[in-house]
C-alpha cells in the first residue's frame, strides 16, 4: 500500500467519490480486523471518527504511520495546466511511499490532473453513472489488465455511506511553506540533522 496512487475518473454525479470513499472504508476496516489503525485524510465531510477533514496538505501529518489521503476534486487545486504549483506538488506526491501513504483521488478527467501524479498511478478506475447502476473499469497501471464490474444502486448499497454526498470540497491548498517546516521536524526527529 505505501506509495500507491489510484486515480478515479468520470463525469459530476457518476460515482466516483463514492467508490473512493468506499475504497477507504474498506481499508479502514481491514486494518481494524487486523488490531492496527488506519487514519484517512481527506476534503470530503463526513463525521465518521476514522476520517479527518483536511483542505490543505499542511494538515497531513509527516510521519511513518500508515495512513490514506483521499483527495475529492483534485484539479481543485491541483489544476494540470497551473504550473506555478507544480514543483510544490511534486514533493508531497514523490514522498508518499517514504510517509506509508495510500494516495486516491478523484477528477472528471485524467487530463485535469497533473502529469506528475498521472505518470505514478498504480491504479486508474473509470466511473459511469446509469440510472439503476453504476459500471466501473478498474486498470493496473503497472501489468496493464482491466476488469470490468457493476454495482446496483440499492438501498442496502447506500446504507453505510456517511459523507455529505452535496458538500463542495473548498479549493485544495497545496502550499508546502508548513509542510518544509513539518520536513524539518521531521529530519530533526529522525536524522538528527
Amino acid at each position: 500500500m505505501p506509495g500507491a496512487i489510484v486515480g478515479v475518473f468520470g463525469k459530476q454525479r457518476s460515482g466516483k467519490t463514492l467508490f473512493a470513499y468506499k475504497m477507504c472504508k474498506a481499508f479502514i476496516r481491514e486494518a481494524y480486523y487486523n488490531d492496527e489503525q488506519l487514519r484517512c485524510y481527506t476534503n470530503i465531510y463526513t463525521k465518521e471518527p476514522e476520517f479527518t477533514y483536511i483542505s490543505s496538505i499542511s494538515q497531513i501529518p509527516l510521519d511513518l504511520d500508515p495512513k490514506i489521503v483521499f483527495i475529492d476534486e483534485i484539479y481543485n487545486g491541483c489544476d494540470a495546466q497551473d504550473y506555478r504549483l507544480l514543483k510544490e506538488i511534486s514533493i508531497f506526491v514523490n514522498t508518499i511511499g517514504k510517509q506509508n501513504c495510500l494516495f486516491l483521488f478523484t477528477s472528471i478527467d485524467a487530463s485535469m490532473v497533473y502529469n506528475r501524479i498521472r505518470k505514478q498511478m498504480s491504479a486508474a478506475v473509470f466511473v459511469r453513472g446509469e440510472k439503476n447502476k453504476i459500471c466501473y473499469r478498474m486498470f493496473n497501471m503497472d501489468s496493464g489488465a482491466s476488469r470490468d464490474f457493476e454495482i446496483e444502486k440499492t438501498p442496502e448499497f447506500f446504507d453505510d455511506v456517511l459523507y455529505d454526498t452535496n458538500f463542495i470540497p473548498v479549493v485544495f491548498d497545496w502550499s508546502m511553506k508548513e509542510w518544509d517546516k513539518k520536513l524539518k521536524q521531521y529530519y530533526a526527529a529522525y536524522y538528527n540533522l
